[in-house]
């Protein structure tokens, strides 16, 4: 059977001028598959769109062995403008669903386990720890100042009110 090289342009185009597929049953690879007209196997077929995935052209929202929303995605065009959800595209006006995109694009990075988003995290751990202890050692410092103003001014604090007494937990 010969190869069907128009294939990825009719998927585009379709997923351009029809917006995104779902199919609630997840078979939006089947539904897409049919309104393309695509005339090779269903397993040739996933495995464009895998092809496709890969290089950026869309995005499969898959739970299991399902596909529930194929996505087209584009560049936005150079209108110096934040991304409004509509790209222009050479094919057409795309919508863009980045709440999609975000999900895909996370999954990716998680299953990435580069050395430098490895190293990129580890350090963004540490300077959220950095800042928490700093924070701490601020309100050590705080108490031991309010302390000391109510032992100046001879304000007692009630008994179990002291910040540094422990709450009574042997009833």
């Amino acid at each position: 059977m010969a190869r069907d090289r128009t294939a990825r342009a009719r998927i585009k185009q379709y997923l351009v001028q029809h917006g995104p597929l779902e199919d609630g049953h997840g078979l939006a690879t089947k539904v897409l598959k049919e309104a393309v007209g695509y005339a090779g196997s269903s397993v040739a077929f996933i495995q464009l769109l895998a092809a496709m995935e890969r290089d950026g052209e869309l995005i499969r929202e898959i739970r299991g062995k399902r596909t529930y929303r194929i996505t087209a995605v584009g560049l936005p065009a150079s209108s110096g403008e934040p991304p409004s959800g509509v790209l222009e595209t050479p094919a057409g006006r795309l919508q863009v669903d980045y709440d999609v995109l975000a999900r895909h694009l996370l999954r990716e990075l998680a299953g990435s386990g580069t050395p430098a988003v490895i190293q990129e995290l580890t350090a963004e751990q540490q300077r959220i720890a950095a800042e928490r202890d700093d924070y701490a050692g601020r309100l050590v410092l705080a108490r031991a100042k309010l302390e000391e103003l109510r032992a100046q001014a001879g304000i007692t604090p009630a008994p179990g009110a002291s910040s540094s007494a422990q709450p009574d937990r042997r009833r």
